[in-house]
């Protein structure tokens, strides 16, 4: 910032052309647009950018895989075919067919097009696309592989095939070491193909295969091979063992021939096996594993009863799949688990407890604490346990150190020199898309940890919307992927319960990503105005990372408009200083010292950005009592409010404010000689020149930068306080009520409420004789005939209690 001393404010009248721009830093802004939002003037715009690389939109920050849904959404939108979208997706992720069936989508969770309507099906997208890779046999490029640097991979699931296919990618040999007969590991052998087929999984790991990797099953290491081996024969190793055991229930019975642990059941489901028609099966469990057991039991005859210790919102297993066995007529008994199961020679007697809910343990959810004297019995033909997974650490003893999961850092590091891991292997019992990006960021570290260089550092700011409001965008309804109906899906395990989105729909959902951080704030001035700015910097205010600095003056030689800086050289601009420091200080080291009401005044700004909840009766009662007992011009408090929360009246008050305002612009910027000689005769009367400020704030109503519409002159608060003046009292806003809207305003402000004045309305309704129609319904009879001042009150929407710099002229000392 510049340290001169006499400067000159661009809202002074004559309006001038600026020669600065915006400062910003694009590494920092996320392209929310709260600035234009803010900007009393709307002298700031939107304009596009390319994305910065410092930065990942919330849907690829959240996905594990680290997938780039903006970047091929966008293709599919400018041009590009499935095909170009099918090499986006597989830079990160080599089974998008696989994921767009398994994946529990965070991406959608973490979409910020949430804050509009409803989240693209991202999902429903990637699934899509991996389909038609498949159909149209779309394969990798092969590259050339080197005869050296030979990498292992223990374990063909999902993160032992990423890691060998981002090494292949990168040139190095792999051959992946598998226990089981066939590749896929969990994938395979415990996702039933009601979820995803089996052809689907072969084809994307054919795939793989065609690249060169070597793929040896039956190949289990400490038996057929030895770790110490491995790292004697190639140049690194990546362990991708996942949690093949069962944990055990802890109980007596658990033995029995009758009771199988989820895994064991899943794998022999996905061999064939379905003896269970007519049968009662209690399955023991709240996660993937025991809701994909229960569902399989299902379709093949069985009468199945979950038994779950927490609570439903509590479950591991993903809402939609809870959701989906419960309408396949699965019974879901929460809050209860076994105790002991007794054989019964061909069936078993399982006895239960109630629960209740504890404390929240380490996971943040209640702990399960046991109901004295609960206990009753349920009988059943089998029980399955899937109470959870550890790692199954046979031939990895010196690597797992008696642990329950090998320790490894982000990158798949471990401590022992050229063996990384990860997978559920490390993290334990998590998603297939979690194992694909650790996969990917175990072949990064291996790849330079072989070429000997560090290992850059890939964190990334999230471009994150929440909680901001996006009325400029359109509501438009998603596209949800078919289900088939319930007695279809049991009819056959191996039928599908989803169903694909078709080509039109995929494009429809496209076509609603808003391209989080594809935009950037620009001083593009207004209509008739040029760049113009009124020096109130509320776009630094609510800028939530601080990406943008606003310097709203500039150096003048001559003239009458500026003068004398009041705050300390060596800043060049100033935070509030009431202490007189030698240096203009930061606010935080200042605030202990001042007292709460100087905290409001200090931190409060004018709000423009409003979140839709209602603000109480009883904190609305509070600020209005501070608005009555404000001191005023002979204690002459005559003043009345009128609380308007009712929106369509709301809208109708704007409309015809817009329209008054439309009138008085068309009358103010005319080009015809009566217009002209107004204009002239009110700058001879006003000698410094017409301040041209309210002009510029009509135009800024009249025409938005950021919107399809005029948003509404109460900027969309969901609270508008009127304060009416009396006929009889001195109650306008010079006098009487200028002081009681400050009182209303303090007091919002230290509630934690944001507040707006609205002007433009109270002239209207003081003067448009088309708005006489709300005088009555808004209380303006006499003998409180005028609107005095009109507040917009509400909870704001972003941050506004931000201090930032500001400047002022010297003070004046009379003494």
């Amino acid at each position: 910032m510049a340290t001169n001393s006499k400067w000159s404010y661009l809202s002074d009248p004559p309006v001038q052309g600026s020669p600065f721009s915006i400062i910003l830093d694009e590494d920092k802004c996320i392209g929310c647009g709260m600035c234009v939002k803010q900007c009393p003037a709307q002298t700031i715009g939107m304009e596009d950018r390319e994305p910065s690389i410092h930065q990942e939109p919330a849907c690829q920050h959240q996905c594990p895989a680290g997938i780039d849904v903006r970047r091929y959404l966008h293709l599919l939108t400018h041009g590009g075919s499935f095909e170009d979208a099918w090499k986006v997706i597989t830079e990160a992720n080599p089974l998008p067919a696989t994921t767009g069936r398994v994946c529990p989508h965070p991406c959608e969770s973490g979409c910020n097009r949430n804050a509009v309507d409803e989240s693209l099906g991202i999902n429903s997208v990637e699934r899509f696309i991996g389909d038609y890779a498949i159909e149209k046999k779309l394969r990798f490029p092969k590259k050339n592989l080197l005869s050296g640097n030979k990498v292992a991979v223990i374990g063909s699931g999902p993160s032992g095939l990423s890691c060998a296919y981002h090494l292949l990618l990168a040139g190095y040999p792999v051959t992946i070491f598998e226990s089981q007969s066939q590749p896929g590991g969990m994938l395979r052998y415990a996702i039933p193909s009601y979820r995803l087929p089996k052809s689907v999984l072969d084809e994307e790991i054919q795939r793989i295969a065609d690249l060169g990797v070597e793929i040896r099953c039956n190949a289990e290491v400490g038996k057929t091979v030895s770790l110490e081996d491995l790292r004697k024969d190639f140049r690194a190793v990546y362990v991708a063992i996942g949690c093949q055991d069962t944990s055990k229930l802890g109980i007596d019975g658990e033995n029995e021939e009758l009771v199988h642990s989820g895994l064991e059941f899943l794998k022999q489901a996905a061999q064939g096996c379905s003896d269970f028609p007519g049968k009662q099966v209690i399955v023991v469990g709240g996660g993937n594993t025991a809701i994909d057991a229960a569902r399989s039991l299902r379709r093949m005859g069985a009468n199945v009863t979950v038994l779950y210790r927490r609570t439903m919102k509590d479950m591991p297993a993903h809402e939609t799949e809870v959701a989906e066995t419960q309408e396949e007529g699965i019974t879901l008994q929460f809050l209860c688990a076994p105790v002991g199961i007794k054989r019964n020679n061909t069936s078993l007697t399982v006895t239960c407890i109630r629960m209740e809910s504890g404390e929240k343990d380490a996971s943040g959810r209640a702990r399960p604490v046991p109901v004295a004297g609960s206990e009753f019995t349920v009988e059943a033909d089998v029980v399955i346990s899937a109470v959870g997974q550890v790692i199954a650490s046979e031939g990895l003893t010196s690597l797992v150190n008696g642990k329950k999961a090998i320790e490894a850092g982000p990158n798949g590091v471990t401590g022992m020199k050229g063996v990384f891991a990860g997978g559920d292997a490390v993290s334990g019992p998590a998603t297939v898309t979690a194992a694909i990006g650790a996969g990917r960021r175990a072949a990064e570290a291996i790849d330079a940890y072989v070429q000997g260089r560090e290992l850059s550092d890939g964190d990334k700011l999230e471009i994150s919307y929440k909680g901001m409001p996006f009325n400029e965008y359109d509501k438009i309804p998603r596209s949800h992927a078919p289900l088939l109906p319930v007695a279809e899906r049991l009819k056959n395990i191996d039928t599908e319960v989803h169903l694909p989105l078709h080509a039109d729909q995929v494009m429809a959902e496209a076509r609603r990503c808003i391209r989080c951080g594809s935009s950037k704030p620009a001083f593009i001035g207004m209509p008739y105005f040029g760049k113009i700015c009124l020096a109130c910097r509320d776009c630094e205010a609510v800028c939530p990372n601080q990406a943008l600095r606003f310097p709203h003056y500039y150096f003048v030689e001559k003239g009458r408009w500026h003068y004398e800086f009041d705050y300390p050289k060596k800043t060049g601009g100033g935070y509030p200083n009431p202490l007189r420091a030698a240096e203009a200080p930061l606010f935080s080291t200042i605030a202990s010292q001042l007292t709460e009401t100087e905290k409001v005044i200090y931190q409060r700004r004018s709000t423009r950005i409003y979140k839709p909840d209602q603000v109480p009766d009883d904190m609305l009662h509070r600020i209005l009592e501070a608005g009555r007992f404000a001191p005023s011009a002979g204690n002459c408090q005559g003043w009345k409010f009128t609380v308007l929360q009712d929106r369509a009246l709301m809208d109708d008050i704007s409309d015809g404010t817009r329209k008054f305002l439309h009138a008085f612009s068309r009358l103010y910027q005319g080009k015809s000689l009566p217009r002209t000689l107004l204009k002239n005769m009110l700058a001879v009367l006003k000698p410094d020149g017409i301040d041209q400020r309210p002009m510029l704030a009509i135009q800024a109503l009249m025409t938005p930068k950021y919107r399809k519409e005029p948003q509404s002159v109460f900027f969309n608060a969901p609270t508008v306080i009127l304060i009416l003046g009396h006929k009889q009292y001195i109650s306008d806003m010079a006098f009487g009520t200028g002081v009681c809207g400050q009182n209303i305003v303090l007091a919002a402000h230290s509630l934690g409420l944001g507040t707006c004045y609205v002007g433009f309305a109270t002239s209207a309704l003081n003067m448009d004789p088309r708005m006489k129609r709300y005088r009555e319904r808004l209380g303006i009879v006499w003998p409180y005939e005028t609107v005095a001042e009109i507040i917009a009150v509400g909870y704001p929407a972003v941050q506004t209690d931000r201090v930032v710099e500001r400047e002022f002229p010297k003070i004046v000392w009379v003494k």
